[in-house]
């Protein structure tokens, strides 16, 4: 076995005993009196992990809690675990896919390597291959993460226009003297994409609950992040206690939001334009080099 190979196993076995070590470490260990009155208790008496577990303060307990947060994705951040909600990928998994990235990219440069190096195709030194993995574990998860959060951003603009489109049948149902509730209720039932399959549950969800339609509203945009449907539950939450015209301000909303989609999306064409600005300038002197080139020579 090569050097490159003997170093990618001894990297899958550390990083394999690391995590293993940050998942024992991290158990939950009961004191040594819990232990005997465990031992000694009676039918009645409480199950030894029942009652609270002494923190562990000591640096190397403190780190491993970290480790075991991070491992279980239990640490990101609340716009990160917005993003999870909105692509529908548990933070575990998503911490799963990290991990995976990371040892990806260490085994993957010595893995080929080593193969390479076994059928004779190339002959490389170890700093090149370690190299390689360094870079690559470091550069694979910020892939994976910025993958995800492309996504959410896509998922959350298609909120947006279906939000639109629930505020139009909104202020007709307002418009119809329908009320305020339900026109909230009807107007979820107006089309099938995800928001509307949202705003269906959460209602259901209230209306069992004997809570309000106005903060199903609230706790759907605070999951989503969605800023416009926060506004949208302030608004009928202000006019179901002080009698504001609901109606015309969700129409200004409606008109407020179809605004800013517009000027997005031109905002995006311009840039889509610009990309192509340099490809076709290459283009062009390709061409006129092919074309200039055969008259020079003649």
């Amino acid at each position: 076995m090569s050097i490159v190979a003997r170093l990618a196993a001894a990297t899958a076995v550390a990083v394999a005993g690391v995590l293993l070590l940050i998942d024992g470490l991290g158990q939950r260990r009961p004191s040594l009196a819990r232990m005997a009155g465990h031992l000694s208790r009676t039918n009645t008496a409480a199950p030894p992990n029942s009652g609270p577990r002494a923190p562990d303060r000591t640096t190397l307990g403190s780190w491993v809690r970290a480790g075991r947060r991070v491992y279980r994705g239990r640490s990101f951040p609340g716009p990160v675990l917005a993003d999870l909600r909105l692509v529908q990928r548990p933070a575990e998994a998503h911490a799963a896919m990290l991990v995976a990235a990371v040892a990806a990219g260490l085994f993957g440069p010595p893995f080929v390597v080593a193969v390479a190096q076994a059928l004779g195709v190339v002959s490389l030194s170890l700093a090149l291959p370690l190299a390689a993995a360094i870079a690559l574990a470091a550069v694979a998860p910020l892939v994976v993460h910025v993958e995800m959060r492309q996504a959410a951003a896509l998922i959350r603009r298609d909120l947006r226009y279906q939000l639109s489109a629930y505020l139009d049948v909104v202020t007709m149902l307002l418009a119809g003297n329908v009320g305020n509730e339900g026109s909230l209720r009807q107007g979820a039932l107006a089309g099938d994409g995800r928001l509307f399959v949202e705003l269906r549950h959460r209602i259901l969800v209230a209306e069992t609950a004997n809570r309000s339609l106005v903060s199903a509203l609230a706790r759907l945009g605070d999951d989503l992040e969605l800023v416009e449907l926060q506004q949208i539950a302030a608004s009928a939450a202000l006019g179901a206690t002080a009698g504001a015209p609901v109606a015309r301000s969700l129409a200004a909303k409606c008109q407020s939001l179809r605004s800013a989609l517009a000027s997005e999306q031109e905002a995006e064409a311009r840039v889509r334009t610009g990309k192509i600005t340099v490809p076709l300038v290459g283009m062009s002197v390709l061409i006129m080099a092919a074309v200039i080139y055969p008259a020079l020579n003649m």
